[in-house]
């Protein structure tokens, strides 16, 4: 199955459902749980010194950036609370080198955000994921029967507007500029067949999203921004992460460059209201990704339990690909140990990853030169396989694409 590659992260997910872990996880060289000898770093090359292990990944990422033609990577990596890598290469536009203080859009990085809220929200007893829709949205489909468990991990069966509708990439490529409203999303949604009876598959849908935001505004009488605002990016001080649905980025912008209408152009300020629900369409720089990266996988913000239901393998089962090593959770990925999202949006490609038992935080994303836009390649997932394979070969995560 090949996703439409106008869809945001969800992409992520639809993606991977045809990119299975191609290996079993290798064998160490060395600390197999990371706990070497003072200041050193479990690595494939054993127990090196932190030095050493910084310039064996910043020599990965340069290397990916030469030899897959990419515009820019953006990198930070973190080891507990030290930085092991922090590096910018490339460009953004012609002259103007990239660099890690520039904002880019997050797409599907923004969804743990909003599954955050809504675990707070069970958490403080005014809702439950296995409530069903119709306590707020009678009017949709089987809202009896799909929980708000089933729209946070993908199982209701509700369709998308972009994924498997044959008539997207039209409507996108006629008008890459057009703002969307969400009522007419959700009409092109309900438009396509059901999936399947809720519980009984994983599709990935943007549907299910903009759904929960709907519920939890009919349940506070409050924008989901603000919300999100007040309760998740305020608390992590991640000042850098905006909230918008406009085709605006705030400076210094990241440029990103799409070659899907036939021709490589800039797609920097595409209208981005078509993607997940105007309030969690944001932008951030690689630092506020990091941090919510390590806030996610640790569970800042949310209950002991509500961190083991974000990260509980509920859809193992449900889709070919899926394992116990593999599947998705509450709005995140999980691979290898790693939980993570890996957003593909028309020119941003990203990953935004954290692995407890070596509290391993990752923040990538890179652009595409010519060559490189033309392929369906996910460079960004790429150079992640990469930097797992070394750096963390007892938990790698190992894509197609």
């Amino acid at each position: 199955m090949r996703a439409s590659r106008w869809c945001l992260g969800g992409v992520v997910v639809a993606l991977a459902l045809s990119l299975v872990p191609l290996t079993p996880a290798s064998a160490v060289a060395g600390d197999a749980s990371g706990l070497c000898p003072g200041g050193q770093v479990s690595t494939a090359s054993g127990c090196v010194s932190f030095g050493e292990a910084q310039s064996s990944v910043e020599r990965i990422v340069e290397s990916s950036v030469e030899e897959h033609g990419l515009r820019a990577a953006l990198v930070k990596v973190e080891i507990g609370d030290r930085r092991l890598v922090e590096l910018s290469e490339g460009e953004s536009m012609v002259g103007s080198p990239a660099s890690n203080r520039m904002h880019l859009r997050i797409g599907s990085m923004a969804i743990p955000h909003l599954i955050t809220l809504l675990l707070q929200l069970q958490d403080d007893g005014r809702l439950s994921l296995d409530d069903p829709v119709s306590n707020w949205l009678p009017q949709l489909p089987n809202a009896d029967g799909v929980t708000l468990r089933m729209l946070a991990n993908s199982t209701s069966g509700y369709p998308d507007w972009a994924q498997r509708n044959p008539d997207w990439d039209g409507l996108l490529s006629a008008d890459p500029f057009r703002p969307w409203k969400q009522s007419e999303l959700l009409q092109i949604a309900f438009d396509q067949p059901l999936e399947c009876d809720p519980g009984a598959c994983f599709q990935y849908a943007h549907t299910n999203f903009l759904i929960l935001q709907k519920v939890i505004q009919e349940e506070t009488g409050e924008s989901v921004a603000r919300l999100i605002r007040q309760r998740v990016l305020r608390p992590l001080g991640l000042r850098q992460t905006k909230i918008s649905a406009q085709p605006d980025i705030p400076a210094p912008v990241l440029h990103a460059y799409y070659a899907g209408r036939g021709f490589y152009e800039d797609s920097t300020f595409w209208n981005p209201s078509w993607t997940i629900g105007k309030d969690t369409i944001m932008t951030a720089t690689t630092g506020d990704i990091l941090r919510s990266a390590r806030a996610i996988g640790t569970g800042e913000l949310i209950s002991r339990k509500a961190s083991r239901e974000r990260l509980a393998p509920t859809t193992v089962g449900l889709a070919p690909a899926f394992s116990e090593d593999f599947y998705f959770g509450l709005g995140i990925l999980v691979m290898s140990g790693w939980s993570f999202q890996n957003p593909n949006l028309t020119g941003f490609t990203g990953i935004q990853a954290y692995l407890p038992p070596r509290r391993i935080s990752v923040a990538l994303t890179v652009t595409n030169g010519p060559d490189a836009a033309a392929s369906d390649n996910n460079y960004s997932q790429r150079l992640f396989n990469a930097i797992t394979a070394y750096l963390t070969p007892d938990h790698p995560v190992t894509f197609e694409g």
